[in-house]
């Protein structure tokens, strides 16, 4: 990513690797990716914020360049999650910033700005991620994700992910499949392509219940709350009217497409931009 660094830390024990870009000397925003995904996948939002803040994404640990997960039933929870990014936080020497999380990534974010003291969260947008998770894809997710399929070659990669992906209502440009099959990718030790993430992050879906009832969190967050609601949503109607009138009472967007969305849409970037550029305080509607 052009004029970000790539940089690592270690962070709760365990190395983190993250991007970052921007000048220090300005407010910061962290944007956390989902379960399996690293800290390129919003990489055109990460650049377009850094012309106007500090930009912080990190590799989840078990994804991209971190740490591997080591005591599986403990690290792949949100609960170790959120000793990472307060560590990560506490040594950059971050007192308060904007958060913008995608999926397990919004998940970790509603967490922490019930939990911060050090570092305020004044802006949270959570990508289709609720306080709650279906059971659904909790079950479809620990499958996948500890037993990932094996290819022959990066195309047939790529022609994988493509079909999966465009099934979940996810529409990119060609390059830009090209560049989530290359970064979601790796090499295994029998010549073979799967996969870049630990498949003990599967373990979050079966040994961490309390990761998928975060509504003692969200009723506790005092920070503006922006929820982006895709068309094809995890987050249902109950669950947002209730995310309307609870706690932060946020607001919502809805837009197109499913669940996974890398933020690379000019229009999404500009609602998210206007949102978290908002003074706290200020009155604006999003529809």
């Amino acid at each position: 990513m052009q004029k970000f660094k790539s940089r690592f830390l270690k962070c709760a024990g365990r190395n983190l690797h993250f991007l970052e870009g921007g000048d220090p000397a300005k407010d910061c925003v962290v944007i956390w990716h989902g379960v399996t995904g690293t800290c390129r996948d919003h990489e055109e939002l990460a650049v377009r914020l850094s012309a106007r803040y500090h930009v912080i994404c990190p590799d989840s640990i078990g994804c991209g360049l971190s740490d591997w997960v080591g005591d599986k039933t403990i690290e792949s929870g949100l609960g170790f999650y959120s000793q990472m990014a307060q560590d990560l936080l506490r040594q950059l020497g971050i007192r308060k910033c904007r958060w913008i999380g995608a999926s397990k990534g919004g998940g970790l974010g509603i967490i922490l700005a019930e939990i911060m003291s050090e570092c305020q969260i004044t802006h949270l947008v959570l990508n289709d991620i609720g306080p709650g998770f279906p059971d659904w894809m909790r079950a479809a997710a620990l499958k996948n994700i500890s037993n990932p399929p094996r290819f022959d070659s990066y195309p047939l990669f790529e022609e994988f992910l493509r079909d999966s992906l465009s099934r979940g209502k996810l529409e990119l440009p060609d390059h830009k499949w090209q560049h989530l099959a290359q970064t979601w990718s790796r090499r295994r030790e029998d010549g073979g392509v799967t996969f870049h993430n630990d498949p003990a992050l599967a373990f979050q879906f079966s040994h961490h219940p309390e990761d998928f009832d975060l509504w003692h969190s969200y009723d506790r967050i005092k920070s503006s709350t922006f929820l982006i609601r895709g068309q094809y949503s995890l987050v249902n109607d109950e669950e947002a009217l209730a995310m309307q009138s609870r706690g932060p009472k946020c607001i919502i967007h809805n837009r197109p497409g499913g669940h996974i969305s890398l933020m690379n849409e000019p229009e999404e970037q500009n609602i998210i931009i206007n949102f978290i550029d908002q003074k706290i305080g200020d009155e604006h509607e999003q529809s």
